[in-house]
């Protein structure tokens, strides 16, 4: 049994790393989206055509973006479409890199009851 806390306190570090990584792009990307509407570099439009102004606004089309929710209820123009497309690319190489971490936490934990297995086997004999 002892064989197994190394995993599971792996399991949840990795889980608190991606929930912080997540909402950091998020942040991050909300703040990047505010700055290019404050340069006018590009803008989101709502349904009725009209600007969006305000931080939240733009953290919403964040995690819209992030999380590949897609309501369509704020379109993005000018070089706002850069920093979706990176910031569509970044939730993709996360979600690569985590389901690799899982599928290696699954591995170590088999291999250690695999291990585990055999020195029992081995100490039977004796």
């Amino acid at each position: 049994m002892a064989t197994n806390h190394p995993v599971k306190f792996r399991l949840n570090s990795a889980i608190v790393q991606l929930i912080c990584l997540s909402l950091g792009l998020v942040i991050l990307f909300a703040i990047a989206y505010w700055s290019i509407d404050g340069m006018n570099w590009g803008m989101l439009q709502d349904r009725q055509g009209s600007r969006v102004f305000g931080f939240l606004p733009f953290l919403y089309f964040s995690i819209e973006t992030f999380f590949r929710i897609g309501y369509g209820t704020q379109i993005p123009l000018g070089a706002m479409w850069i920093a979706v497309t990176l910031e569509a690319l970044s939730h993709f190489v996360v979600e690569v890199l985590f389901i690799a971490h899982f599928a290696t936490l699954g591995l170590d934990k088999l291999v250690s009851l695999s291990d585990r297995t055999r020195l029992e086997n081995l100490l039977n004999r004796f």
